[in-house]
């Protein structure tokens, strides 16, 4: 198997390590303090959005696009659990050594009683609301500006929406990745904070001729693009397909990953699904010793998608 000379691009957990490494200490994580901001618009329609940034793949942040939606008015940690505490969640799902399962009112106490501790933070990532309390998705309703996704031609109204909630305490992180399956990232901040840290699809972190991390060639290349900004209540982020971020929780926090397929990205979508579905098919066993970070994650996201789709999973046939 031929290994990805691209740190940025790894999965294994070692790589990631060191690359989250740099964010902490270093040539990268000075960088970033004088980062630029992202572009900030508000008030702009679907029109002047297509045009400006999906057309020309710009990464922005819509001020208060989300501002009336009724979760972002009236959401907190208490108010979804008092109408989802008993709903089944896995805590920490991107660490096979943390992960836990749990009910959503456990987790919300389990976050009060750790706050100031001192304690690893914990994070509900990629929550599929959808399977088991769909009735939130009325207090989120669709982005004007996410009417172009291709998901709903390939999978259905239904598929097209499987959204996740990521609802963490503060000084949780998401270490730097790109998203799956070439799609944008559309994500709204619903309660709290977070600050993103974002580098270009073409930033790269090879090795030097010493066998270190050449961090310094990848603050000083173009290519990396370099931008941190926070995220707060009511705003939208728009990134396109393949850019890398990082995200840290600057307050308890709560966000909805909404993601959109370009047409454009379209072939590329589905080879990515698809050699996904075959490898988890035809080589489970070494996926699981090999992205043992990945595998159950990638396994909740097919069951969620199924369930969106009505897919019978004990079926060879549809």
């Amino acid at each position: 198997m031929a290994v990805e000379p691209n740190y940025l691009k790894r999965r294994d957990l070692a790589s990631l390590k060191a690359v989250e490494a740099a964010f902490h200490q270093g040539p990268l994580a000075e960088a970033y303090a004088s980062a630029p901001d992202i572009e900030r618009r508000s008030g702009i329609g679907r029109e002047e959005f297509d045009a400006e940034y999906r057309a020309k793949g710009r990464p922005v942040v819509l001020e208060g696009h989300a501002a009336d939606w009724p979760s972002v008015r009236t959401w907190s940690f208490e108010h979804l659990a008092e109408r989802c505490g008993s709903l089944p969640v896995v805590v920490d799902s991107y660490s096979s050594a943390a992960a836990r399962s749990t009910t959503f009112g456990e987790f919300v106490e389990l976050l009060k009683a750790s706050a100031g501790t001192g304690a690893a933070p914990i994070y509900l990532q990629e929550w599929y609301y959808k399977t088991s309390a769909p009735e939130l998705a009325a207090d989120m309703p669709e982005l004007d500006i996410a009417r172009y996704d291709f998901r709903r031609k390939l999978y259905g109204d239904a598929g097209s929406t499987n959204h996740q909630l990521w609802l963490g305490q503060q000084g949780g992180i998401t270490r730097l990745h790109q998203d799956s399956y070439s799609v944008d990232v559309l994500h709204a901040q619903i309660v709290g904070e977070k600050l993103w840290s974002i580098m270009g699809p073409d930033a790269e972190l090879l090795p030097g001729p010493d066998g270190e991390l050449d961090v310094e060639a990848l603050c000083a290349s173009p290519a990396a693009q370099l931008t941190r900004f926070a995220l707060r209540p009511g705003d939208v982020l728009y990134l396109p397909a393949w850019w890398f971020h990082r995200i840290e929780l600057l307050s308890d926090s709560i966000g909805l990953g909404r993601k959109a397929l370009d047409e454009a990205n379209l072939q590329l979508h589905v080879r990515q699904r698809v050699g996904e579905l075959l490898a988890l098919a035809l080589n489970p066993d070494e996926l699981r010793r090999t992205h043992s970070e990945l595998f159950d994650v990638v396994m909740a996201r097919g069951r969620a998608l199924a369930h969106q789709m009505d897919i019978d999973l004990s079926r060879l046939r549809q």
